[in-house]
């Protein structure tokens, strides 16, 4: 078997590169010249590299994080957003309700909203920030209507296909929004494929990532495909790993079938259900 080193030479300003190819056999060293390993390099197959969004989406500034225990807040969605300094009103410009974002998601929302406007695409939120009441509604609305027909484990199953449970929902964080439809069909032509294709080209530039791909082609726990979910990860990113490190089922509680959430795995599954790219900036 053989050992290749790189090294590197400096001759009057000179640098000359090559490698050293030791063989375990007989210790002999050889170099081989630039010229002659690029040659080599040039046979070899390249891997297409996909979108870089290590070295984009983590090259915005590190956001500062409220303290442990108003962060606590965020997170489970106990506080009210109207009220906190972290966040802001969004412009009726900008979404279809009244609507609120942390502050520096909104900032960068806006900055790839006139963007997208400049070539056709308009980018409107249809939802943004939710606290734990809100959340709630939702989740005890979709109970009720699957708890008539299924037991517990099959009507929790049902909604957390596209909804979490109260507490463990990203819209809690203020990062994290949909955009334009909560259809999958409509990005799937027309103007609404035309939003998701720039989305997808576009958004990482913007801090923005989309959590919840198609689990076809994507190895991820959690809910389904949701084209529509758009995450600003240089917050979220930090949020989910403080997630893991405040926060247990035992805080998973107050609303219907809360107590099912360890057995359905709801952090493990739900909560770090997302897709890897989404996951870089810590």
């Amino acid at each position: 078997m053989k050992k290749i080193v790189i090294v590197f030479l400096f001759i009057s300003g000179i640098t000359l590169a090559g490698y050293f190819v030791i063989s375990n056999a007989n210790n002999q060293v050889k170099i081989v010249p630039r010229a002659q390993i690029n040659k080599i390099n040039k046979q070899e197959p390249k891997i297409k590299e996909s979108f870089p969004f290590d070295s984009i989406l983590c090259s915005f500034p590190r956001p500062i994080l409220p303290n442990d225990s108003l962060l606590k807040l965020h997170l489970l969605g106990k506080f009210d957003y109207t009220k906190d300094s972290f966040f802001t009103a969004v412009s009726a410009e900008h979404c279809t309700k009244p609507t609120y974002l942390q502050k520096e998601t909104y900032k960068n929302f806006k900055a790839m909203f006139a963007a997208a406007k400049k070539e056709g695409v308009i980018l409107k939120i249809i939802s943004g920030t939710r606290n734990f009441n809100e959340q709630k509604a939702i989740w005890e609305r979709k109970w009720e209507t699957n708890i008539k027909t299924m037991d517990s484990i099959g009507a929790a199953k049902k909604i957390l296909l596209y909804s979490s449970m109260p507490t463990t929902s990203r819209h809690h964080w203020g990062t994290d929004m949909d955009i334009n439809s909560l259809e999958n069909s409509y990005f799937q032509s027309g103007q609404g494929l035309k939003e998701y294709n720039w989305l997808k080209k576009n958004a990482a530039k913007y801090g923005f990532c989309q959590t919840y791909t198609d689990k076809k082609t994507v190895v991820r726990d959690g809910y389904q495909l949701e084209k529509w979910h758009w995450s600003y990860i240089p917050i979220s990113s930090l949020y989910l790993k403080k997630y893991n490190e405040l926060i247990d089922y035992s805080q998973i509680a107050g609303f219907k079938g809360s107590k099912l959430a360890e057995k359905l795995k709801s952090i493990e599954e739900y909560v770090n259900g997302i897709d890897k790219n989404c996951k870089i900036c810590d």
